[in-house]
């Protein structure tokens, strides 16, 4: 599998399923991985970008966007490196070489998929706020995290 061109990190669930052979119990490892990542990226403010630290309404948890790529690829590699030996494997399928950069699309692709679950569910909560309906969870300083099924 490996020389495969890197999946796009907007690819859906049963591509990479397909292409990583993939069950649901390695697919729940992969994700608490990158929610335990994208945690460590989102609450520090030394991961924004320049432009996010100047802006006075970002507050963590900080979203995708907001965060510089160095932030995200050492996060990235720092997530390969600490996988074990169940997920490694799969992270190793998505190794490969940029002219300047070791890269890893599988530990990318979870990442954002992280992010964006989370992200999404807080506009979706936020909206729900203004509209005068309860919040989902109740705790406006919350997020849900779908791979704990909790909120945090």
């Amino acid at each position: 599998m490996r020389g495969q061109a890197p999946l796009p990190q907007s690819a859906d669930k049963a591509l990479l399923f397909s292409r990583l052979g993939l069950t649901e119990h390695i697919h729940k490892l992969l994700l608490q991985q990158a929610s335990a990542a994208r945690d460590r990226l989102s609450w520090d403010p030394d991961n924004l970008t320049s432009q996010s630290r100047t802006e006075p309404g970002v507050t963590a948890p900080y979203r995708w966007d907001q965060l510089s790529e160095t932030a995200k690829h050492r996060e990235i590699l720092s997530t390969v490196h600490k996988a074990d030996d169940l997920t490694q494997p799969y992270y190793e399928l998505g190794q490969y070489q940029t002219q300047v950069n070791q890269e890893n699309w599988v530990a990318r692709w979870y990442l954002w998929h992280s992010f964006r679950h989370r992200d999404n569910r807080n506009s979706r909560a936020r909206q729900t706020a203004t509209s005068g309906r309860p919040e989902h969870g109740g705790d406006s300083g919350r997020y849900y995290d779908p791979v704990y099924s909790e909120y945090r």
